[in-house]
């Protein structure tokens, strides 16, 4: 089993997935040699507690009792008993917490890992590599895993064909928009334009059941504060910011407007928005022409680039050719379609605007009527009213972000309430909440990761992620790197620990020779000091390789 914990910028999801003993099945099934290890989850291996944690920076000590606590309570009653301390648990913070000032994001980091270790006996070796917060280029790697995986592109992985063979393996580009943050990541097209791009692409290395490697390059950026919650907050602060008040040289305004119209609102909704103090009434005015202007402007296409092609926000990435190139889009790109306007699973662009443009257009008070009728899947009012700006970022992000052609295709949508997701040629984009049965998630990627370094091999490649080389970031181990004790104490801890085993030699002489009698309550006073010394250690672990592997979070 292992435990992978999605802390998000709205909520932790906690994910359970198991596997064969990959030394097993490599015994009894050779077909599954040239392949990385069958991964289950079952339907109900899933759970989700809010708000997110980043609302416990100012309040650490109630991160487990308020938080965690349910979560590890319901993986406990999965998991059998006798095989907790072997399974593994990640706590893996995304955009919510890069966020978080520092300092206050290392004590709450601290507190969650010292929590769970104390409260749960499950397998928690390494708190640097286990409870942290993994930037924006590591959630899109581990979401490009998971989703090539469930679709079957690792399966039947001949290392000896892939190496001579001239053209690149099929795979599925990868996008994810949050709340905060969003990601895309794929193989380039060709093995030119990876050599083109090398100092830009990570590489992925995942071990077959029978022991070879799969090498994959894979290119991956992240743009932290364009998830959909955040690129709302700052369309938001724009309006408010173009008001005369707040661009004149008069002292004495008084900030009298105080109601600002949003072509993003449907018509007639209302909200309030507290911006520099000032509270501002948002009054919808549902012109999806406009918003769809207002809101292009986020993107910040007009920073420029060191090299092109060119995204938005200058960041610079390989030649995306949607003529070849296939990609799914998760989270938001799926809700945002599926929930309100029904439309998950492959991307219209043309029925997908003609949907968008008549909710914006509509009277808010027809769209609660409606809503109450059942009409959105039960979305709740307070998602509800941002579903006209979210689908307008949605489409800026594909069309303008990512330079998605604004076509249709021919009528072939899922019937499926799930869209699960099936290998279809030509479909340059769709949606999907799941593939195959199987939800779809980032965390897969990472409990991925770890199964395959389980693999025994003679070879010293180590299963995990080499970040891009321009990124000037350490190697992401699949497995948990587990320090021996020489390399991580320092020489003054050395001094204390040769001090403490002197006295404690000292003792046991003199209770053998004077107090031989109180020899025999030795053993459960042994066990409570190693407890302590043990915690004290980890802690002490913990600082030193948060301080060794701090990567630079605010870069996404």
């Amino acid at each position: 089993y292992g435990i992978a914990v999605d802390s998000g910028s709205s909520g932790s999801r906690i994910q359970i997935y198991s596997w064969p003993d990959p030394s097993e099945v490599s015994k009894e099934d050779t077909s599954q040699w040239n392949s990385v290890p069958r991964v289950f989850q079952q339907e109900d291996w899933s759970y989700k507690t809010s708000p997110g944690v980043s609302t416990f920076a100012d309040k650490p000590h109630k991160v487990w009792d308020d938080h965690y606590e349910d979560l590890i309570e319901y993986a406990e009653k999965i998991i059998p008993k006798e095989q907790w301390n072997e399974t593994p648990i990640f706590i893996l913070a995304t955009a919510g917490m890069r966020l978080v000032p520092k300092k206050k994001r290392d004590t709450l980091l601290e507190t969650i890992c010292e929590k769970v270790g104390k409260k749960s006996e499950f397998l928690l070796e390494n708190c640097a590599e286990q409870v942290q917060i993994i930037d924006g280029e590591t959630e899109g790697l581990y979401g490009w895993i998971s989703l090539n995986y469930l679709l079957g592109q690792m399966d039947d992985y001949d290392v000896s064909s892939e190496e001579s063979n001239d053209s690149l393996r099929p795979s599925y580009g990868f996008m994810d928009m949050g709340g905060a943050s969003t990601q895309i990541s794929f193989v380039p097209y060709s093995r030119e334009e990876i050599v083109k791009h090398r100092d830009d692409i990570s590489t992925v290395y995942l071990r077959n059941v029978g022991g070879g490697v799969q090498q994959w390059d894979v290119f991956v950026s992240t743009w932290l504060g364009f998830g959909a919650n955040e690129a709302r907050k700052r369309y938001l602060k724009n309006l408010i910011n173009i008001l005369p008040e707040l661009n004149n040289s008069n002292d004495e305004d008084d900030f009298n407007t105080k109601a600002v119209n949003d072509p993003c609102l449907p018509r007639g909704a209302k909200l309030d928005f507290l911006h520099l103090k000032h509270s501002y009434e948002i009054i919808g005015s549902g012109d999806y022409e406009s918003c769809l202007k207002t809101t292009y402007p986020l993107l910040l296409k007009n920073l420029p680039c060191t090299e092109t092609p060119c995204l938005f926000n200058g960041v610079h990435a390989p030649e995306i050719d949607f003529q070849r190139d296939k990609f799914v889009g998760i989270s938001e790109y799926w809700y945002t379609a599926n929930d309100v306007f029904h439309m998950g699973g492959e991307y219209n662009f043309l029925q997908f605007n003609e949907k968008v443009k008549s909710f914006c257009e509509s009277d808010w008070s027809e769209i609660q009527k409606n809503s109450e009728q059942g009409a959105y899947n039960n979305v709740p009012t307070s998602i509800l009213i941002d579903a006209c700006f979210k689908a307008n970022w949605v489409i800026n992000v594909l069309h303008e972000g990512f330079n998605l052609p604004r076509v249709g295709i021919e009528e072939k949508h899922s019937t499926s309430e799930e869209a699960d997701l099936e290998y279809k040629p030509h479909i340059p984009f769709q949606s999907a909440g799941s593939i195959k049965g199987a939800e779809l998630s980032w965390t897969l990627g990472r409990i991925l990761l770890y199964a395959s370094s389980m693999i025994a091999s003679s070879d010293k490649i180590s299963v995990g992620i080499a970040p891009a080389s321009k990124e000037n970031k350490p190697f992401v181990y699949g497995g948990i790197d587990n320090p021996s004790l020489s390399s991580q104490l320092g020489h003054g801890s050395w001094s204390f620990l040769l001090l403490f085993v002197f006295l404690g030699a000292l003792t046991l002489a003199y209770l053998y020779m004077y107090k031989r009698d109180s020899l025999k309550r030795f053993p459960t006073i042994f066990t409570q000091i190693t407890s302590k010394l043990k915690a004290k250690y980890n802690h002490y672990r913990y600082l030193k390789l948060s301080t060794q592997e701090q990567t630079d979070l605010e870069s996404g």
